[in-house]
């Protein structure tokens, strides 16, 4: 049997694994984790009119409230675009978390006013046994925190 990780230890001692965010857009988001351990193309991944994925093994699933963590974006600049008009129609999500922030997805943040962080001393690929979780996202200025709750 293996050493108990401090994540694990965390989660148990208090029912929230709280884990280091780089800031890259101000704001908070508070929702479900939806965690996507691959590159999302927003121009093609994403249905911008109901504000589902249309990305193969993730179809239909709704980005609407979720805290969307993924890897990072792939594709057409037209992404930012799309990202804006999700958030207008709301249906965008409340936070994005991503392994790498590009211009795409950070410009498509600021237009949209959706909070962006970065992974700091994790990975996208992390937090799969987390997803559909509870949590919340605050960036403030370059430092940010993803609280996840337990259950």
């Amino acid at each position: 049997m293996g050493a108990t990780s401090s994540r694990e230890k965390q989660e148990k001692e208090s029912g929230v694994v709280e884990l280091r965010l780089r800031g890259v857009v101000e704001g908070f988001g508070e929702g479900i984790l939806l965690v996507i351990d691959d590159y999302i193309s927003f121009l093609g991944d994403l249905d911008p009119k109901k504000g589902v994925l249309r990305k193969k093994g993730y179809e239909d699933i709704e980005v609407r409230d979720k805290i969307l963590v993924f890897r990072g974006s792939r594709g057409s600049t037209v992404g930012t675009y799309v990202i804006y008009s999700i958030s207008k129609a709301g249906l965008a999500p409340r936070a994005m978390i991503v392994d790498k922030a590009d211009q795409v997805v950070i410009t498509g943040c600021v237009v949209g006013n959706i909070a962006l962080g970065e992974t700091l001393g994790f990975r996208v690929k992390d937090l799969a046994n987390y997803n559909g979780r509870h949590a919340m996202v605050k960036i403030r200025g370059n430092e940010g925190v993803l609280e996840i709750h337990s259950s």
